[in-house]
């Protein structure tokens, strides 16, 4: 069974942003020759480009399967939590615990719950990405030209961002 949370095949993202377009086709070109990545990971943005989002975020039906997933998966770890605290409070909490344990049972599990959920729910705003995202439309906007570079992992990453931070104008990337 896979017990990644994450299915994406490339979850890590750098954007770097360039002034004309032949800056950002010379940089795609880098990346392709010395940097050996492939030309379906690296998309180009260009000014007030009207697929910036799908450019950004090409796996929707993964980021879709691990929201529902991290969703499962935390609220029911949360459910158990709230359970097996709510166990060591009947057998040696507080009276009132102790004689009442059903209430116990049920206030604990659905806190645990909504704090698993809760969790859940802040791992799937994804909050390290929303710096490129802003990078990459406020780029567009001022008629920047953007790369959205995909990788699969940090050392990738880090190559990407080696081969780009000398030409570009900045570069953003995503954990």
């Amino acid at each position: 069974m896979d017990m990644h949370i994450n299915q994406e095949t490339k979850p890590s993202k750098l954007a770097a942003v360039f002034d004309d377009e032949q800056k950002a086709i010379d940089a795609k070109q880098t990346l392709v020759n010395v940097g050996h990545f492939k030309q379906q990971d690296i998309e180009v943005i260009q000014p007030k480009d009207r697929n910036t989002s799908k450019k950004i975020e090409s796996e929707p039906k993964a980021i879709a399967r691990f929201i529902t997933r991290s969703h499962f998966i935390f609220g029911g770890v949360g459910l158990l939590v709230g359970l097996v605290i709510a166990s060591a409070m009947v057998v040696s909490g507080p009276m009132m615990t102790q004689s009442s344990p059903l209430y116990t049972y049920i206030a604990l599990a659905v806190v645990g719950t909504f704090v698993g959920l809760l969790f859940a729910g802040l791992l799937s705003l994804r909050p390290d990405h929303d710096p490129l995202i802003n990078d990459t439309v406020t780029a567009s906007r001022h008629n920047l030209w953007t790369l959205i570079v995909q990788t699969d992992g940090r050392k990738n990453l880090k190559k990407a961002h080696q081969l780009m931070n000398p030409t570009a104008v900045s570069v953003t990337e995503t954990f």
